[in-house]
């Protein structure tokens, strides 16, 4: 399944919320009892089989925010091949579909934007004030995005 589609078909039942805890997840195999990061491979959010953590500390305070996997070869592999069979799909998909995508996608940011913030300040030292404006300019990108159909017209001149 492409990710267009998947996102397509889920996004109605998406929150912020629900892809945190999609994305991080205890894990009692690990002697930490900092939550790790799932990879995201084919649509789907997958523990990883590696031996090989990377822990990502709260600069602030040096605790275990999450463990991030360090994926194995064959992790990798079957990454990019979903993200082959995706871009198959995805470059067949229209562009008002791509556009509904990226307004879904807008609005999950624009109502988890103090959210995302407190997870940039955690993750990376920032003030809360900076990850906030990391946060819009993400925004602004996607908003860019969403207005790409205009874009697409082309531009035309007055003959005088």
């Amino acid at each position: 399944m492409s990710t267009g589609k998947f996102l397509l078909q889920h996004s109605r039942n998406v929150t912020f919320s629900r892809l945190v805890r999609n994305f991080r997840s205890s894990s009692s195999s690990l002697s930490s009892s900092a939550p790790t990061t799932k990879l995201f491979i084919n649509g789907q959010f997958v523990d990883s089989k590696t031996t090989k953590w990377i822990d990502v500390h709260n600069p602030a305070t040096n605790e275990v925010v999450t463990r991030v996997p360090n994926a194995t070869i064959e992790e990798m592999e079957a990454a990019v091949s979903a993200a082959k069979q995706a871009f198959a799909s995805w470059s067949q998909t229209s562009i008002l579909s791509r556009q509904q995508i990226m307004f879904k996608f807008q609005n999950i940011i624009r109502s988890n934007m103090r959210r995302l913030a407190e997870s940039i300040t955690s993750e990376q030292g920032k003030t809360l004030a900076d990850a906030e404006g990391d946060v819009l300019r993400g925004l602004q990108v996607v908003e860019h995005c969403c207005g790409i159909t205009s874009l697409q017209l082309g531009d035309r001149k007055s003959v005088v």
